[in-house]
């Protein structure tokens, strides 16, 4: 029942992002396009509950690789939501720190490629019922996904109070959707801490600890595609129209 209801909440929430992206989007910015496929990647993880069928296993994988690519496209949604603090003519950092956090933030988020692709491995061999060395790396895997995102979200928070000299209560008053965005971004860090959590804490799984299956990845997903969705722009933009 938890898990059915978490897939359903996810694939419905993730379609109503996907309607509000197209209806929001720019031709010709290609920000826009990769929030899409962000939001499209993930989708199809959200049916395997539904399924049942010779071979389900390899689709549920399948749909898990899809779900991998998904939290990779998101830290360069990310990314390209700060590139302008730290690029352009007018960056909001020394330049020597902006060289150093172009360099480290794309070079170690290209080093987790491998290891995506060895999570894509693990989780096929794991549901097709070959080896159980999934259960082993599963709650290392925010790590692989999540330090970047967090990450941006930081710079964004330093650069509201130091670049902009904006004080949060008035951000908040004039625009509603910063609002959103910034609750999206709290309840997406306090769902993965609770991933982390529930894959070494029994006791929070929720589901069949076997196969360690828990709700709380799903909830974090949805709020971190939220916090990309609210705001489309990158966020020197945003703040600059602001």
């Amino acid at each position: 029942i938890v898990e059915g209801w978490g897939e359903g909440f996810m694939l419905g929430a993730l379609l109503m992002m996907v309607i509000i992206t197209v209806a929001n989007m720019r031709r010709g910015v290609l920000l826009h396009k990769v929030i899409l496929l962000e939001l499209l990647l993930a989708m199809s993880h959200g049916t395997f509950c539904f399924m049942s069928f010779y071979g389900y296993g390899f689709y549920l994988s399948s749909t898990a690789a899809l779900l991998y690519c998904s939290y990779f496209t998101h830290n360069v949604v990310a990314w390209m939501k700060i590139r302008l603090f730290f690029t352009g003519h007018q960056p909001s950092f020394r330049l020597r720190y902006c060289q150093w956090v172009r360099w480290t933030y794309l070079t170690t988020l290209a080093m987790t490629i491998p290891a995506l692709i060895f999570e894509i491995f693990n989780n096929f061999r794991f549901f097709n019922n070959y080896s159980i060395l999934y259960q082993t790396v599963r709650p290392y895997e925010p790590f692989m996904r999540d330090p970047w995102w967090i990450f941006s979200c930081f710079t964004l928070f330093y650069v509201i109070q130091k670049g902009y000299s904006l004080k949060f209560f008035r951000l908040i008053g004039r625009s509603p959707r910063f609002v959103i965005m910034l609750a999206a971004i709290f309840l997406a860090i306090i769902f993965t801490i609770m991933d982390i959590l529930s894959s070494v804490i029994s006791g929070l799984r929720g589901t069949d600890g076997y196969v360690q299956i828990n709700p709380y990845w799903k909830l974090a997903l949805v709020f971190k595609c939220l916090s990309d969705n609210i705001l489309l722009d990158d966020f020197k933009s945003v703040l600059q129209r602001l």
